[in-house]
């Protein structure tokens, strides 16, 4: 707005020192533009000479008197300049599917708009009212010269700040993407579960808007068509605040421009995810506050209220649920976003017509596979028919990896390089520890007690297995422990910074 208004000044400062001039040669009994250039010399002075004299032939009809002549010519320097005022000329706002204003030398058409200025009166009138048009069409002639003049200076202006402004755009777009490719890569949606480059966001008035990066609406800043305005890079952190919106669901969110680190847990019913899920949180945040590093937690699940109440965690309920996420930041680390994926149990029960909806194991960077030990060992010691049902621990594991290589395209012979913890949970119950203990490891626990089946699939199918035994309550508990080595896996900075 500001060289918008700068550029309009200089040519209605030109032209209004042109019609100076020109009053005063008529006052002197001549009739010429004298500042600068002729406009009809524009077309060559062979050219613009005749249309010069056919020009003041053509103002002699209208009058012959001095003053009156003056007086028209004044209406019409007057009407061009107003017309560079006008609705027409400010008009920068963006389409309803992206209300922002455009820069001004950027925005459709920008050249016409550009030449228009001047002209704009015509419009602005006809808008207004269809009458009054007719004014500033009787005096067309009177407005024609300083209309000329005016475009002559808002052309040559207008193609130098195209220029200057179309390379700060591309520098300053070129840097922001560097930017955000290193530190962030992509946003993921809490609600949808898909992942996109970078979301939509709302305005403070509560439009929607693109993400605001250097381009065509602005360099450092965007201003929303009710004149708001948005920071169009992060630089200083303000722009990672904006509320953002899923360009999907349209459901609300925060990213932070942090890098989303995605970890998935599987299991069957009441193999303890939630419960190891919540308690992980919670040591991670310790860990975090011990290390300097900022923890904020944003969905209820995971919440300081939920660390409370996990000794209680009711039953995940059946379907798609919201993932839980929270932040790590400090002042030498790039902000990172763990988002966690916990669903019912019974989502991996396995199921001819079963409806996919684990659209995030397309980009997960971590899967941890829970199981109960007391379950294992009663599947082993029972006869009941259930024993080789299609709920058992292998079977939730074989129809995990069969959502997992359909959703991922992948075939039977590919091995996917995505951690997966196996973990026992439960290791609280000091009757449970003891049985895991007697083995060498969980590994030979669950070879031992007939669930070998559950290594075998998950060392066939991904190449990078681990194996842990977690309690999720109590003093010793270390839940986190799955956590923090997908998270140490998946990215450097925070291992070196958090877990070193």
């Amino acid at each position: 707005m500001a060289l918008m208004g700068t550029l309009i000044g200089i040519a209605a400062v030109y032209a209004a020192i042109s019609f100076i001039f020109t009053v005063l040669d008529i006052n002197e009994g001549t009739g010429t533009f004298a500042i600068v250039v002729d406009p009809f010399e524009l077309f060559g002075r062979t050219i613009g000479g005749p249309i010069h004299d056919a020009y003041w032939s053509l103002i002699s009809i209208y009058t012959d008197q001095k003053l009156p002549t003056m007086a028209l010519l004044a209406a019409g320097f007057g009407l061009v300049v107003a017309g560079c005022a006008s609705k027409p000329t400010w008009n920068l706002k963006g389409k309803e599917d992206d209300p922002k204003e455009y820069l001004f030398t950027h925005r459709p058409k920008a050249f016409l708009w550009c030449l228009m200025m001047p002209w704009n009166i015509l419009t602005a009138a006809w808008r207004l009212k269809k009458v009054p048009v007719i004014l500033p069409i009787l005096l067309i002639p009177f407005m024609l010269p300083f209309a000329l003049m005016m475009d002559v200076i808002l052309i040559v202006l207008f193609v130098i700040i195209w220029v200057v402004m179309t390379v700060r755009i591309r520098l300053a777009a070129s840097e922001d993407s560097a930017t955000y490719e290193k530190d962030t890569q992509y946003a993921v949606c809490p609600k949808c579960k898909r992942n996109f480059y970078q979301p939509n966001v709302k305005c403070k008035c509560g439009l929607v808007v693109s993400y605001p990066v250097p381009n065509r609406y602005g360099v450092k800043y965007h201003t929303c068509n009710n004149g708001h305005k948005m920071p169009s890079t992060n630089a200083d952190g303000s722009r990672a605040k904006m509320q953002a919106v899923c360009p999907y669901c349209r459901g609300e969110m925060f990213t932070h421009e942090a890098k989303p680190i995605v970890i998935s847990l599987v299991g069957s019913v009441g193999s303890g995810k939630t419960t190891m899920m919540i308690s992980a949180v919670e040591s991670l945040s310790a860990l975090a506050k011990e290390k300097g590093i900022v923890s904020e937690i944003i969905s209820d699940g995971i919440s300081v209220n939920a660390q409370r109440r996990k000794a209680n965690v009711p039953p995940t309920p059946a379907g798609e649920l919201d993932s839980e996420y929270f932040f790590l930041r400090s002042r030498d680390l790039p902000e990172k976003e763990v988002i966690i994926n916990d669903i019912s149990g019974t989502e991996f029960h396995p199921d001819r017509d079963k409806i996919l909806f684990e659209e995030y194991y397309r980009y997960n960077d971590g899967i941890i596979f829970t199981r109960d030990p007391l379950e294992v060992m009663a599947l082993h010691h029972s006869q009941s028919p259930t024993k080789g049902s299609k709920n058992t621990p292998t079977a939730i594991l074989e129809s995990f990896y069969h959502m997992y290589t359909e959703i991922n395209g992948y075939g039977p012979a590919v091995k996917s390089t995505v951690p997966f913890a196996v973990v026992l949970t439960k290791m609280d119950d000091s009757k449970v520890r003891s049985y895991v203990d007697a083995e060498s490891s969980p590994a030979e626990f669950l070879s031992k007690y007939s669930h070998k089946m559950i290594s075998d699939i998950a060392e066939s199918a991904f190449k990078n297995v681990k194996y842990f035994k977690v309690a999720s309550l109590g003093d010793n508990s270390n839940a986190s422990e799955p956590f923090i080595w997908i998270l140490s896996e998946s990215d450097q900075g925070l291992r070196d910074r958090m877990f070193k």
